[in-house]
C-alpha cells in the first residue's frame, strides 16, 4: 500500500481535508464512511475518525472521509451544511459516492473501508465492490444492532449509545491521550446534541463521557462555545443545539422526493420463500397529516413511483416523529407503500411497534389515504411504541419479511 506524505499535526479540520486532495492514483484507496442516511452523526463521525487517525498515524496513508450519498444530495441536509460552514468547510472538501465511482473505474483499484454509524455495508456501489472482492472492511465503530459481519475488523466497537460520534471520540480520546482541540470538539458536539435532543433523550454512558469532556474543552478556555456565533437559547450549548435543530427541520422549498431522500436508508432482506425484498426507509420530522396537506395526491403518488424506480424498491417505508402542538405529546407514525400485493399485509406482523389507527388528524389523513389508494396501496398507522426509532423499526421489518413473506 502506498504511503502519502506526512500531514502536519497542528492544523484545522479544513486544512486537513484540503491536504487530502488531489487524490493520487493508488492500488488501494482508504475511506471512512458513515451510513446511507448521511445524517450529521454519520458525517461528523467520518470526518473526526479520519482526522484523529491522522493525528495518531501521521506517516500512514490517511483515510478519506466519505459521505455515503451523491454530492448534490448534501443540500438536503441543511443542519450539516450549516455546521460545516461554521468551520469554513464546503462540500468540495469532502468525498462522496461520485468520487468513489470515479476512483474505482479501474478494475485494479480496491477500497479499504472503516465503517462508522453502521456495521454492514450500505448502498449499491459499496456492496457491488465488496461482491467483486474489491472492498474490505478494516474497522467499525457503531451504535446500531450488531449484524455479526466483518468480525475481524479492528477496532470493532459496536454497542448502544445515543450518538455514534461520541463513541468515535471516546475511542480516539483514549488512543491519543486526551484531546484538547476545540475546533473538532465543537464539531463533534453538534451530532451529540441532535441525537440526544440536547442531552435529554437516549443518553447513555458513552454520551455522558464525551459530553463531560466537550464541556471541559469548550467552556473552559478562551475559544469558548460562544465563538460558534449562535444566538438562540439561554446557554451557549442550548443555543447551538436550537440553531442546528432549526436548520435540520427547515424543509422550505423541498419537493416530496427531496424530503424522502433527506434521511434515507435502504436494505435488502430475504423472504421466507427465498425471494429478496428491497425496502427503503425514509425518516421524517413532520406528521403524515402535514405531508398530505402540503402535497397533492398526484405529487405523492408520482413521488412514490419515483422512489421505486430510482432505488429499485419493493416497499417504501416512511417513519415520522414529531410533537403535537396542541398537547406537546411526542408521536410516531409508521407508513408504507408496497409495490406487490403480497406485501400489503406487512403491518400485521409488526407487533413490536404496536401499530393502531389512532392517527393524528385522523379524518383528514384517512380521506387523503383513501384518495391515494384508488391507484396505489398506501397504509398509515399510529405507532404506540414511541421508543422504537428507525434503529428498532428496521429489525422489526426484517424479522417480519424473513418469517412471513
Amino acid at each position: 500500500m502506498s504511503v502519502k506524505a506526512k500531514i502536519p499535526l497542528e492544523m484545522s479540520v479544513k486544512a486537513f481535508l484540503e491536504k487530502l486532495r488531489p487524490v493520487s492514483a493508488k492500488s488501494v484507496f482508504r475511506f471512512v464512511t458513515g451510513n446511507q442516511s448521511a445524517d450529521m452523526d454519520s458525517v461528523v463521525s467520518a470526518i473526526s475518525y479520519a482526522y484523529f487517525y491522522n493525528q495518531k498515524n501521521p506517516s500512514e496513508q490517511p483515510y478519506l472521509p466519505l459521505v455515503n450519498i451523491t454530492r448534490d444530495e448534501l443540500r438536503l441536509r441543511r443542519d450539516i451544511v450549516l455546521l460545516l460552514q461554521s468551520h469554513s468547510i464546503s462540500k468540495d472538501q469532502l468525498f462522496f459516492l461520485d468520487d468513489v465511482h470515479e476512483l474505482t473505474k479501474s478494475a485494479q483499484s480496491k477500497l479499504e473501508i472503516v465503517l462508522v454509524d453502521h456495521c454492514g455495508l450500505q448502498g449499491e456501489l459499496l456492496n457491488a465492490l465488496y461482491d467483486t472482492q474489491r472492498l474490505s472492511v478494516a474497522a467499525i465503530i457503531d451504535h446500531h444492532a450488531d449484524e455479526g459481519v466483518f468480525t475481524n475488523a479492528s477496532p470493532r466497537i459496536i454497542h448502544s449509545n445515543g450518538s455514534c460520534s461520541a463513541l468515535v471520540f471516546n475511542y480516539w480520546n483514549r488512543e491519543l491521550g486526551g484531546i484538547q482541540d476545540t475546533e473538532i470538539v465543537l464539531m463533534l458536539l453538534g451530532p451529540l446534541l441532535i441525537d440526544t435532543s440536547n442531552m435529554t433523550q437516549k443518553v447513555e454512558a458513552g454520551d455522558l463521557e464525551a459530553f463531560d469532556h466537550y464541556k471541559a474543552v469548550l467552556l473552559g478556555g478562551p475559544t469558548a462555545l460562544q465563538t460558534a456565533a449562535v444566538v438562540n437559547g439561554s446557554t451557549p450549548i442550548e443555543g447551538f443545539y436550537l440553531t442546528l435543530k432549526a436548520a435540520k427541520k427547515n424543509l422550505e422549498g423541498f419537493l416530496f422526493f427531496d424530503i424522502l431522500r433527506k434521511d434515507y436508508k435502504q436494505f435488502k432482506f430475504s423472504g421466507k420463500s427465498g425471494e429478496s425484498v428491497t425496502i427503503g426507509f425514509s425518516s421524517l420530522g413532520k406528521s403524515m397529516a402535514w405531508i398530505l396537506k402540503k402535497f397533492s395526491t398526484s405529487q405523492i403518488t408520482e413521488t412514490f413511483d419515483q422512489m421505486v424506480q430510482t432505488f429499485h424498491l419493493d416497499v417504501v417505508v416512511i417513519t415520522t416523529s414529531y410533537t403535537k402542538k396542541e398537547t406537546g405529546e411526542y408521536t410516531r407514525e409508521f407508513c408504507y407503500y408496497p409495490t406487490k400485493k403480497s406485501l400489503e399485509g406487512l403491518s400485521n406482523y409488526l407487533d413490536p411497534l404496536q401499530l393502531d389507527k389512532n392517527i393524528y388528524n385522523k379524518k383528514e389523513v384517512e380521506m387523503a389515504v383513501e384518495e391515494i389508494s384508488k391507484t396505489r396501496s398506501f397504509h398509515v398507522y399510529n405507532q404506540v411504541n414511541i421508543r422504537a426509532s428507525r434503529k428498532q423499526v428496521v429489525p422489526a421489518v426484517k424479522d417480519a419479511i424473513e418469517a412471513k413473506f
